[in-house]
């Protein structure tokens, strides 16, 4: 099993240069409209590490080498002075506190710079409030409003479009859009989201039905309001495994499709757990591929912050085995093994 997951990160990082051209890791994807592609999506993506708040087991840097192209990002003031710029933070920056925004989409900058293929969308809930302008700040200050496309009336236009023009990354906030700042949708204007407070054991559905907008979010995950006074959501990490597998994602994406919605964003919690990669490649009618990230990108498998790099066991062997042979499960393992050794390194 090591010497697989040894080969599984190797060819993560030496391989994937010499794919051929592909639009989100598919080249049956290029032809396809933005609104008519599914993406794997996290929910809370900035949320990891050792709090009971944490919705995620790996950082933004590792979801988006893992093939993830979602992302949800929650900002907040830092203090009740409401002074800070914004922060991510999950229920209450005291509880988890994930750091200014504006290093976030650095490294979400970072992987677009070295993956010109990949279309990224970010869909923020404004807890501040903040403005438009304050968040555009944010994005211009990490320079990642160069990738922003701005929504237009009509047709969405191919991957393939979006990637020529280097606009490939779509950005949605929840509240303070403002002309201002055109990049930066409303994203009721675009986006229906199915439930997202589900208490264990309840069944996954698609309402609202009836509602029309261009894009579906599919929301799969399970939370738990811990206190009866306070709006904080916090996940149930034991149920990931049995909340992602391929049968329930299908299943809950089928009952949108039969109401006519295609399910734009699978959003889960823990997405490491289960088989939400297998299940978008699915819904997509793509075989699913190995890794979608550059070779360029992929040396930054740790934080941004810790500026480590892989140790140097950890190189292909002519004794590995094929990366053709390597599926996602050991992909995502040697991803998340390289971290770990760093870590004692």
């Amino acid at each position: 099993m090591f010497k697989t997951v040894v080969a599984a990160l190797a060819c993560g990082l030496v391989s994937s240069a010499a794919a051929a051209q592909a639009c989100n890791g598919y080249s049956q994807l290029c032809g396809k409209t933005f609104d008519n592609v599914a993406f794997p999506s996290t929910h809370n993506s900035f949320a990891y590490g050792n709090s009971a708040a944490a919705t995620q087991s790996v950082n933004i840097d590792m979801q988006l080498q893992a093939g993830v192209r979602g992302l949800m990002l929650d900002i907040q003031y830092k203090d009740s002075t409401n002074s800070s710029k914004p922060y991510l933070c999950h229920t209450e920056c005291t509880v988890l506190n994930a750091g200014p925004l504006v290093d976030e989409l650095q490294k979400i900058r970072a992987f677009m710079d070295g993956n010109a293929d990949e279309v990224v969308t970010i869909f923020i809930k404004n807890n501040g409030p903040f403005s438009a302008e304050a968040i555009a700040q944010a994005f211009a200050q990490a320079r990642l409003d160069k990738y922003a496309y701005t929504p237009k009336a009509g047709a969405w236009p191919t991957l393939q479009t979006m990637i020529a023009q280097n606009k490939r990354l779509v950005v949605f906030v929840d509240g303070g859009s403002d002309t201002s700042v055109p990049w930066l949708a409303y994203d009721k204007d675009y986006v229906v989201q199915t439930p997202y407070l589900v208490p264990p054991y309840r069944p996954f559905g698609c309402s609202p039905m009836t509602a029309v907008r261009p894009l579906w979010i599919m929301n799969r995950f399970v939370s738990e309001r811990l206190f009866p006074d306070k709006d904080f959501d916090f996940p149930v990490a034991n149920e990931a495994g049995t909340v992602n597998t391929f049968p329930g994602i299908v299943e809950q994406a089928e009952i949108c499709g039969s109401a006519g919605h295609f399910p734009n964003f699978i959003v889960v919690d823990f997405f490491y757990e289960g088989a939400l990669f297998e299940a978008v490649a699915h819904i997509n009618n793509v075989t699913l591929a190995s890794l979608t990230t550059s070779a360029a990108s992929a040396t930054a498998v740790s934080s941004a912050a810790t500026k480590t790099t892989l140790p140097a066991v950890l190189t292909l062997t002519s004794a590995a085995e094929p990366c053709s042979l390597l599926n996602h499960t050991a992909l995502m393992a040697a991803l998340v093994v390289g971290t770990l050794l760093v870590a004692f390194i």
